[in-house]
């Protein structure tokens, strides 16, 4: 609600203070047309300038959803026709921005389909992909329709709820679907500026500095020791990742821009453009981001040949996938999730864990997050206590972690062999497996391990039940050996066997260790081998086929 009572008429993105009076009118086209006045005070004087820029930047011929608190009844989909904003600055004492704004009304959303149109062709790629044709509505949005054949849906949880992403849309089809006009925000692209102050148009005034861009399952804004921090939303919280972006290779990453500017600003799909002066010459990236998509898109730009790169800011084990176009964290972190980052184009794997082009004018790239997934484990770490743990021929306690673990966490599972078995282990509670377990699917238990002097023999294990938790057998990897002093991580992936229901996870130390030879263990997670949905293949396969989005207003 705005300031003293009054009700809120929001155009687009652009909340204003509700009018008295809408002018009507009726015959080919029914209009509405609206005037007043943003002031500050009761505003800052940012969100004056905000919004008088916002009315100035719609476009003619646009389709906008508009809410009134006071009319609902006018609430619905328009057509800009034309829109003007004076503003007037009374210097030390206040601002104002007078504003009209004249529409042509397309519907309410009972009547009126919203419909996308997906432009543009397959990206060029190296790696003979075709790309997967896919779609992201705003979250509340109903009726999602592609002809006779149906797309297929995913769901990922942001920040701002759970967006459903269609995909495998149908080719030479434009989806139609129907979404309340209060609905239409949520879920969308959005760039703030100093202040978290949300831009609504592209010809607006722009700091290279304070900027955020963000669709509520991605988050990228300037690194405070990095050229980027890409933010990952999943597990109900953000996760960073800091990224350099370079035309030096890894001599020297651009730690901040001369100036930025909006290609693109749309609920759909906002694209910066941040420049960079060379001396001589200058860089430009182009960063993107869609309604629904788990990834950025970067378009590094110079004007003669250089080495450019992006990549992890801090070396993060990885495996390259450089033939089929990423490259990925070899490990969870220690929020579930696994970098990734991939092109369309060849390019060299960088050490850190990213991409490098040589003698290059040019290179795209994306980045985004294998997923968390959820883990089967109910309690896969010991920061609270050892709730469904138990130790096997040793004992096991909470302590403070040791050494430098490569994840976030204070407390770690101590074991202490009872130093007369063949082997120990720290395992879930034969009541604590948890179901969901199909006969024939693959499953991954795996876990870091800390061991003070070092040892010859660690395995993950998978321990299989049925129904009613009877035992049936046990998956084991092969013996790994352990450095002394460091934490290594030791995973195992097999397939459950027939008639399994239920399985746990363990972390087994072997060759009969005395009681001298303690041990610890972490991050002991059993999960899916394979993610779904937000897989790297997934991920790249959606960026080659991002398509940008115009939405029309059609009756139904």
């Amino acid at each position: 609600m705005a300031a003293y009572g009054w009700g809120d008429v929001t155009l687009g993105r652009i909340p204003l203070r509700e009018t008295f009076a809408v002018s009507e009118s009726g015959g080919g086209d029914r209009g509405l047309d609206l005037e007043g006045q943003e002031s500050y005070p009761p505003l800052t004087r940012a969100q004056v300038i905000a919004r008088h820029d916002g009315i100035n930047a719609l476009i003619a011929g646009q389709v906008i959803p508009v809410t009134f608190t006071d009319k609902p009844e006018r609430s619905g989909y328009y057509t800009v026709k034309s829109a003007s904003s004076t503003y007037t600055e009374y210097r030390t004492d206040m601002a104002t921005a007078d504003w009209k704004v004249s529409l042509d009304r397309v519907g309410s959303d009972a009547e009126t389909d919203l419909q996308s149109r997906l432009t543009g062709a397959v990206r060029l790629n190296d790696f003979a992909l075709t790309g997967e044709r896919w779609h992201a509505p705003p979250i509340g949005h109903y009726g999602y329709y592609t002809g006779s054949t149906n797309a297929t849906t995913m769901t990922r949880t942001g920040a701002d709820g759970a967006i459903t992403v269609y995909r495998g849309v149908p080719a030479n089809v434009s989806p139609r679907w129907g979404c309340a006009p209060t609905s239409y925000l949520t879920g969308r692209v959005r760039l703030t500026t100093t202040g978290s102050q949300e831009v609504y148009g592209v010809d607006v005034p722009l700091a290279a500095t304070g900027w955020a861009l963000s669709n509520g399952l991605v988050n990228v804004s300037p690194g405070a020791s990095a050229t980027l921090d890409v933010q990952a939303y999943t597990g109900s919280a953000w996760h960073s990742k800091l990224w350099n972006v370079s035309v030096a290779g890894s001599a020297s990453s651009i730690t901040t821009w001369d100036g930025a500017t909006l290609l693109r600003n749309d609920p759909e799909m906002v694209i910066l453009r941040l420049t960079k002066g060379l001396s001589p010459g200058r860089a430009t990236l182009d960063l993107t981001l869609r309604r629904g998509s788990r990834t950025v898109e970067g378009y590094l730009q110079t004007g003669t040949s250089a080495t450019l790169a992006a990549y992890r800011s801090t070396l993060e084990t990885n495996t390259s996938f450089a033939a089929s176009g990423y490259v990925t964290a070899t490990y969870d972190d220690g929020d579930s999730n696994r970098f990734a980052i991939g092109s369309a184009r060849s390019f060299t794997a960088h050490t850190n864990g990213g991409i490098i082009k040589s003698s290059a004018t040019s290179m795209d790239f994306w980045i985004g997050v294998v997923a968390s997934q959820t883990y089967l484990s109910s309690n896969p770490d010991a920061e609270i206590d050892l709730t469904g743990w138990t130790g096997q021929a040793c004992s096991i306690a909470r302590q403070a972690t040791p050494g430098s673990p490569p994840f976030p966490g204070a407390w770690s599972i101590k074991a202490t062999p009872d130093g007369v078995s063949s082997s120990n282990s720290i395992a879930e509670s034969p009541h604590s497996a948890v179901g969901s377990i199909a006969p024939g699917a693959s499953y991954t238990c795996s876990y870091w391990i800390y061991s003070p002097a070092g040892w010859s023999d660690f395995r993950a294990s998978i321990d299989w039940y049925d129904a009613s938790d009877v035992f049936l057998s046990t998956s084991s990897s092969s013996a790994q050996v352990i450095p002394a002093g460091q934490w290594t991580y030791v995973s195992n992936t097999a397939a459950a066997p027939a008639n399994a229901s239920r399985a746990a996870g363990r972390a087994r130390q072997g060759v009969t260790p005395a009681a001298s030879d303690v041990w610890y263990g972490d991050q002991i997670v059993l999960r899916a081998a394979t993610p779904s949905g937000d897989a790297a293949t997934d991920l790249r396969n959606m960026y080659i086929a991002a398509m940008p989005e115009a939405v029309y207003g059609v009756r139904r």
